[in-house]
């Protein structure tokens, strides 16, 4: 490996030397390979992401149709008859003893429609709060019905551990006759019923009231769940695929420090 003595100069004007490895133009392109080989491999998870997700959302629109314009006229219900619906709350904030190690605290900004599951929340509800607090068990859908904006209503993210959440969110338990991922998925699809019942205000707000009465698909219980086992699988595979992703770009970070110590 070949070290050359470069100079160096600080913002003060003064100048110092240091030897440093400088890769030959050949070893230059070596490393550059061996870095877009790593890049490579993250960039095919990403996109394996994306195509996964897209084709759970396919394949729902191809078994059920679009659920805001009801292509293929299905029975419909209201989400009430669907799910039991719950609205968050805030235990009082006066008594510190209400926080504390426990259950998860959700908030608007742990429903990431990105990755289909509620994100960690920073806070938790102590044993105390937890009486206080609306807990729903894993399995309930969590949707934001008041936001800041009105493209923030109608997120939504499955609960996959038992969780409270605050007051601008509304969780839907469902019935026993309705899959969990069926259900999760019609909110993800049809973010734009959810919408359409807001306030329209500059923040947007779907009252519970409102909520419980938007009519959603309800297809027999035996097609709704094959739609979940398959999503099942697509959320098997987007897990391995996220964690390869994750490794592929932590074995990318570590090849580039080691090409720039000259140890490839």
């Amino acid at each position: 490996l070949e070290f050359r003595r470069v100079l160096f100069r600080s913002n003060r004007n003064d100048a110092y030397d240091r030897s440093i490895f400088v890769p030959t133009p050949d070893q230059q392109r070596c490393i550059a390979a061996i870095l877009d080989k790593a890049a490579t491999v993250r960039d095919k998870c990403a996109q394996a992401l994306t195509l996964a997700d897209q084709f759970v959302r396919g394949a729902f629109v191809e078994r059920f149709g679009d659920p805001v314009s009801n292509t293929k006229a299905l029975p419909v219900a209201p989400i009430k008859d669907l799910a039991l619906i719950v609205t968050g709350n805030t235990p009082p904030r006066k008594d510190l003893d209400n926080y504390g190690p426990g259950v998860e605290w959700i908030k608007s900004d742990n429903i990431d429609t990105r990755f289909h599951f509620l994100t960690k929340a920073e806070e938790t509800l102590s044993s105390k709060g937890r009486l206080i607090g609306r807990i729903v068990p894993e399995g309930s859908t969590l949707i934001t019905c008041i936001a800041g904006s009105p493209n923030s209503i109608g997120n939504a993210a499955l609960a996959d551990r038992e969780v409270a959440f605050n007051q601008q969110i509304n969780a839907a338990i469902p019935r026993p006759n309705v899959d969990p991922w069926f259900l999760y998925c019609q909110f993800l699809l049809g973010k734009r019923l959810i919408q359409n019942a807001s306030t329209n205000s500059m923040k947007g707000m779907v009252s519970k009231g409102k909520f419980q009465e938007i009519q959603f698909l309800s297809p027999p219980f035996d097609e709704q769940r094959k739609f979940g086992c398959l999503f099942q699988k697509v959320i098997q595979v987007s897990a391995s695929l996220r964690d390869r992703m994750i490794q592929s770009e932590t074995l990318r970070g570590g090849l580039e420090q080691r090409a720039f110590r000259g140890e490839l």
